[in-house]
Formats: C-alpha cells, structure tokens, sequence
C-alpha cells in the first residue's frame, strides 16, 4: 500500500476515534423488586419479570431499538435486571398456572416504568394471583370413563381454543392457566369420523361433544371460570350415526388448465379440482366435512354429524364462495341437493383525504370488517395505491365496515370520517355487498378528536394502571374501529385519541377485558361510566373519580 494512502487511513480512523470519544456514553438503568401472591404475599419463585419498551399502553415489538430485558425470580421472588438504557418500559410477568393481577392498590408497583439515565430503581413489588382452573370426567353412554379424550376451553365469541388438556386413565381432566372468562368446554375424540369411506349404516362413532353432553353448540352449557378458582365441567360424551349428504353444485365456472398442446377444461376431482365444505353452522370446525366436485357438478360428502351446515366452494383457483341454501342433517342421509354458489366480487374505491391533500400512502391498509366474522376465514385487506384507489379482491357477499390501520404514529390522530356508497353515507351502518360490487369512496380527516384525563382517587391522588375504555353509542356498535382501549400512566393520566366525532361512554375497570367490543362486555358495563360527546377535531378532559383502592 502506498505511504501516502495509509497516512489518509490512519488520519481517518483517528478523526473517527476522536469523535466517538466526545459522545458521551448512555448511563444504563437498573431494577430490583419482588413478586408476590396476591392472596396471601408470600413469595413467588420462578416468575419470569421482562421490560418491554413501550409507549404509555403501546408495547413496542422486538425489532426496536431498545432490547427487551428479563429476569427469573428467586426462591424469595426477589428478582434484579440490570444495563437497562432509560426510556419508558411495560413490566410483564409470566409463570404457567398464574396471572399478573392489575387490580388497583396503593401498596403494589406500576407495570409502566419510566427509567432515567443512570437510576437504580429498587423495591418494585408485583403480585400475581393463581389461574382459573376447568376440570372434569368423561365418561361415555354407559358410563364409563374414557382416556385420551382431547378436551378444549374454548371462547364463545371468537371459537378460539384458550386452552386444553387431555384426560387420564380414569377419564379426569383438569385445564388450567385460564384468564377470567365464560368458555365453551368440548369433548374431541381422536378417533372422530373423517372424510372417506361411508361407514356401515349401525356403526356409531364419538363425536365432538360440548358440555354437558350435545353436539350442537346452542344447548351447550357456558362455563364461568374466575381466578383461584376451579369450575367443573362434566360431559357426557355422545356417539352417533353418520350420514351421507349428495347433491349437485350448479353454476360453477370450470376451469381451464393446460395440459400438454392443448387445453382441458377441468372441474372434478384430483389436482386443481374444486371443492365443496359444509362447514357447522355453530363454527365448530372439527365437524365440518368435504368432497371434490366432479366434472358434471355432483358430489359425495360422507360420514356427516347430524347438524345444521352451510355449504362453501373452493374453486381450483383458491376463492372461497357461499353457496345456498343451508343443510340440516337430521337421522337419515340426503340426496338431491341443489347448491348454487354466490359469486365472490371485487369491491374498488378510492382514499382521500377531506381537504384534498396528498400524503403517503403507504402505511396504510384498508380491510373490511364482515359483521358475521364467519362468513370469512381470511383478512380482507387491501393496500392503497398512490393515487389512492384500492382493490379488494373475492368478498363474498354479507355487510361489511371500512377499517383503516397504519403501522406509522404520523396517523395516530387520522381517521375515516366518510364512507359513502352509492350516494349513500355508510360509515357508520356499514354497506351490503350482493351479486354487484359497491364502489367506495373513502375519506379520511385529520381532525380526529381526544377524550382525555386523569382516573384519581376519592382522595384525588392519581391511580397508576388503570384500564380505561371508551365505546361508542348503541347506533355505532358494529363500527370496531372506534372502540378504544388504554391504561393510565404513572401520573395516573390517560389519551383516547383518534376518536370519530359522536356520542362514547368512558369508565374505568380494575382489570383487562379481552375483548371490549363484546356485546355481553358493552351490556354488564354500560351505564358505568361518564357519557362524553365530541364533535370533529375537538379535545375534551374528563376526570374519572374512583374509590381509594385496596391495600
């Protein structure tokens, strides 16, 4: 290397050198605490304590720039984390059979952290309480109990399994690390029916059973599960004949493929096939049941639960059709059945914004919402063009609301304040998508309005940790985007923003609610809280005055 290349070398790494010496280096933080058991305060070992960095109520994700940082709790519960950078950080606590509890005390730390250079935060006390607990026997049509029996706890409202287990040799089960909640508690052989060959006419077979003992999930018993305790499901689990469903699909486009020089036009069965489900109209998955539709549209579907079921297509192309009408499988098989798919359609429109400016549009997806959310088993989500215009491809037909996300904070305060459909304004009622697809014209404003304050106690001293949510009037419950839900910081201070202009109850709860758009959550809640009205772009402060917490 020439001399006069290595001299530049050598003076740029100590131009460099030099400069990284005058950045001062981050003073890094550190906490120290214990967690305990809520009822009775003795220590709890092996809770994992993690800092997660955050936002107020927004956790960040792990690609931040801040790491996130974790502990495991002694024999004392005691735990320590240290060279963490200073910022605002979300304290989560995990430990299998146990629940952080967020209920208010004067006596327990805040879950949200915020840590200045160089400060050793000591004597944090966190609590958690036990899980609820299913548990229960299954025992067949004589009585007898049956092992190996899958058992799930199951929501009513979104069909999601919250949890399992599966039972002993003497048919017992016991499901637990479950949150406060009502469940649906169902019975799933391994050895249920599956799609094949026809099984002799007095064959019975287990079935999928809910709680107590019926295969429909509108006779099944909820079960209420709450903290600490343990609630008891037994069921009775049924067999069942099995049935035969035949028919024909009838205005199905078929679909052409290549094959070698020429092409066949293929709608039957083998690869690229379509294909008919019928799905349980109770959602429940395990009993739904397929066959491929030949060439002239006929189709076979055996081994069938009795059941009210609605039919789907699957088309070799991959869209997913409703079809009609819907089949009641009652105690003998069916033949003769004519189904008619409904065409899926594309649904296009165009974004803007009120005042006529042109932003980036990027950050920003635009889904429909089904208000039966079972009528679609994937997002219907589109991204916006530059000229704004979108393109939603296969929506079947039913009534759908515009959500708008963005993965950017620059929207936080943007919302959809039109959604107008053939002349009509739909925002808020939501528009019906048939045979034709709707043209939509979106319009979004940068007014969104703030509803925001303090949650303080009787004494008027802040409450830290605090859930406060905030829902919209009877008229606009179907509207999900405008539900909001957030938690008071250290100061005890709150931000509802982004809000549409209308009508909101705002009310505080002791603990986190899964899912605030539930109408059984809305009914046990309304009335609770301070009723705010806000018009388009307006700012409004309420305080929301609690009793003292316990200690």
């Amino acid at each position: 290397m020439p001399r006069k290349i290595l001299a530049i070398l050598l003076l740029a790494c100590e131009t460099l050198a030099a400069q990284n010496s005058l950045i001062p280096k981050q003073r890094l933080s550190s906490i120290t605490g214990q967690v305990v058991l809520e009822s009775a305060g003795t220590p709890l070992r092996k809770v994992s304590v993690t800092l997660a960095p955050s936002e107020g109520s927004v956790v960040f994700s792990r690609q931040d720039d801040r790491d996130w940082h974790s502990a495991t709790t002694d024999s004392g519960g005691r735990f320590q984390i240290q060279g963490v950078p200073p910022g605002e950080y979300r304290v989560t606590l995990g430990r299998s059979g146990f629940l952080a509890s967020t209920r208010r005390s004067r006596t327990y730390s805040s879950t949200l952290l915020s840590l200045a250079p160089g400060q050793q935060l000591d004597g944090l006390l966190f609590r958690m309480h036990p899980a609820a607990v299913i548990s229960g026997k299954v025992v067949d049509e004589d009585g007898d109990a049956v092992p190996g029996i899958n058992i799930a706890a199951i929501s009513p409202l979104t069909h999601d399994t919250r949890g399992a287990a599966i039972t002993d040799d003497l048919g017992d089960y016991r499901i637990a690390g479950l949150p406060d909640g009502k469940f649906l508690v169902q019975a799933q052989p391994e050895t249920q029916v599956t799609n094949g060959e026809k099984q002799a006419a007095s064959q019975r077979v287990p079935a999928p059973t809910f709680c107590p003992g019926t295969l429909d999930q509108s006779q099944a018993t909820i079960v209420e599960a709450h903290a600490g305790d343990e609630a008891t499901a037994n069921i009775s689990l049924i067999s069942s004949r099995t049935f035969s469903v035949k028919g024909r699909v009838f205005g199905l486009k078929p679909q052409a493929q290549p094959v070698t020089n020429q092409r066949t036009i293929r709608l039957g069965s083998g690869p690229g096939s379509s294909t008919i489900i019928l799905e349980r109209a109770d959602a429940d998955s395990n009993q739904s049941r397929t066959a491929s539709i030949e060439e002239n549209g006929t189709f076979d579907i055996q081994n069938v639960l009795p059941g009210s079921y609605t039919p789907r297509i699957y088309t070799a192309d991959g869209q997913r059709l409703s079809a009609s009408p819907s089949i009641e499988v009652r105690d003998a098989d069916i033949d003769g059945v004519q189904i008619t798919p409904e065409s899926a359609v594309a649904v296009r429109g165009r974004f803007r914004m009120d005042d006529g400016r042109k932003l980036d549009w990027r950050p920003l997806r635009l889904m429909l919402d089904p208000d039966n959310r079972s009528e679609s088993d994937a997002p219907l989500v589109a991204r916006i063009q530059p000229d704004g215009s979108f393109t939603i491809e296969n929506v079947q037909p039913g009534t759908y609301h515009v959500v708008v996300t963005s993965a950017s904070a620059a929207f936080r305060d943007y919302v959809v304040s039109e959604v107008n459909v053939d002349g009509r304004e739909a925002g808020d009622s939501g528009f019906t998508v048939g045979s034709g697809a709707p043209f939509l014209d979106v319009l979004a404003s940068a007014k969104g309005s703030t509803i925001e304050g303090a949650a303080v106690d009787e004494d008027g001293k802040p409450i830290p940790d605090l859930q406060v949510v905030c829902i919209p009037d009877a008229t606009r419950r179907k509207r999900h985007d405008i539900y909001q839900q957030v938690q008071t910081d250290q100061r005890g201070y709150f931000s509802l923003r982004g809000l549409n202009a209308g009508e909101y109850q705002v009310f505080a709860l002791d603990e986190a609610a899964t899912d605030i758009s539930d109408p059984d959550f809305v009914t046990a809640h309304e009335g609770q809280g301070q009723t705010v009205k806000v018009a388009l772009g307006e700012r409004k402060g309420v305080i929301l005055k609690l009793p003292a917490p316990a200690d």
